[in-house]
């Protein structure tokens, strides 16, 4: 339920009966004032064009754009062999006798030049490359989680900005009718058909509404932060009307399909990459191989040289090293396997717990608005009745606008609370399932 601005020029009509001319002249130049011409001409801040600015504008999300790209590009050279190396230097050259230092009088020394080339297995590059497409993989879901968070906070900071501003502007009209009170309990008083005390507690109305209103202006203030956050100097515009929180923009039955959240898609991607750092430790076990092909070169007297090797790695202590290697990945294998059970169990118990959040506080604000709010209503009109009609007193009619008043802030905390849940159970899924 959004309660509806109160128009400037009622305001300033209103300053006019309790306050005179000047006061009323003050309220009409203030309300023809324009906060800022470049948010006045933005219009209203509505809901889904926050959001698209929050992800429009989040570093947060372009950060983690840049990191999957960066793994898509690896994924290419983890599974190409490693570049050749190029190797030169001399050998044998001696250092004593009558050739000493020379490259060219002894028939051992030769200057040389070759290249080297790495062989790692087939299977480890395919592997390598592997990882890389699951480190992608784990990146896109961790830009939807942030992507999800990005608009479900700064839903939420809107959605508590717009219901701050009702709850000020509903405490307002409280203060105007309470300050109303004051006058005329005043004027009773001075024309001796009223009592003193009837002034004081007018007053005391006012001030504990004062308060009210501070609060209010707080809450207000601080969702605006809480909206800068993401969206910047739009935050200051206002904003629009709320949406229809009854109802998700989705079909709820969606909801149950936990293993759709990126939350989840997470935690597989995170244990695929478990399972291939445990391939490629088991890989690890198989040599790998080198070949080298050098030309050397000897004095004019000697001949040249071509030398052919081939190394290959010895893992002459596997059980040591590679099997206990893999042994260690094959435990963070189930250690992430575990993870992704106890986040599948942690967002299923989440979306239950917010769906029934949901229901219960559309359910009380459905009790607050049908039954409260007219008894409240009601009791306020008898109450103003009877003050009138002599038969009754000022107190009663101040402690029922006090009732009121707290049945219409109750209806919008409970309108609230079912906003908040919407908007985590409207970004549960990502924008292309929700929809």
């Amino acid at each position: 339920m959004s309660v509806r601005p109160i128009p400037r020029f009622t305001r300033a009509w209103r300053a006019s009966i309790r306050f005179g001319p000047a006061a009323a002249l003050a309220a009409v130049v203030l309300g023809l004032l324009p906060v800022s011409p470049a948010l006045a001409a933005a219009g209203d801040l509505s809901l889904a064009e926050a959001v698209r600015l929050a992800v429009a504008r989040s570093s947060q999300l372009g950060s983690q754009r840049a990191m999957v790209e960066a793994s898509r590009e690896m994924s290419g050279p983890a599974g190409e062999l490693p570049d050749p190396k190029l190797k030169l230097g001399v050998e044998n050259v001696p250092t004593e006798g009558v050739d000493a230092w020379s490259l060219r009088n002894d028939s051992m020394t030769m200057s040389k030049i070759g290249l080297m080339q790495e062989f790692p297995r087939e299977e480890k590059r395919q592997l390598r490359s592997e990882r890389a497409r699951r480190d992608a993989e784990r990146g896109t879901a961790v830009l939807e989680v942030t992507a999800l968070t990005v608009r479900r906070e700064t839903a939420t900071a809107w959605l508590a900005r717009r219901y701050a501003a009702d709850a000020e502007r509903i405490v307002a009209d409280q203060i105007a009718e309470a300050e109303l009170a004051v006058t005329t309990a005043m004027a009773a008083y001075r024309a001796g058909k009223g009592m003193q005390a009837d002034v004081i507690m007018a007053q005391t109305a006012v001030l504990e509404l004062a308060n009210r209103a501070t609060e209010a202006a707080l809450a207000s203030k601080r969702a605006r932060i809480a909206l800068a956050r993401y969206i910047g100097a739009d935050a200051d515009r206002p904003v629009g009307e709320a949406p229809d929180v009854a109802r998700l923009p989705f079909d709820p039955a969606r909801l149950a399909d936990v293993e759709a959240q990126p939350e989840i898609r997470l935690a597989r991607a995170q244990e695929s990459i478990a399972a291939t750092e445990a391939d490629i430790a088991r890989a690890s076990k198989q040599p790998d191989w080198s070949a080298e092909v050098t030309y050397a070169v000897r004095g004019p007297t000697y001949a040249n040289m071509v030398s052919l090797m081939f190394s290959i790695d010895l893992p002459w202590s596997t059980g040591t090293r590679q099997e206990r290697e893999h042994a260690a990945r094959l435990k963070e294998l189930d250690a992430a396997r575990e993870m992704r059970e106890d986040t599948l169990r942690m967002r299923t118990a989440e979306v239950e717990s917010m769906k029934a959040e949901w229901e219960a506080a559309r359910t009380q604000a459905l009790r607050v608005r049908e039954g409260m709010l007219p008894l409240a209503a009601q009791r306020r009109e008898a109450a103003l009745a009877a003050y009138r009609g002599g038969t009754g007193t000022l107190a009663a009619v101040l402690e029922a606008r006090r009732a009121e008043l707290d049945a219409r802030l109750s209806l919008l905390q409970q309108e609230q609370a079912a906003a908040r849940a919407w908007a985590w159970l409207n970004f549960v899924l990502p924008v292309s399932e929700a929809s």
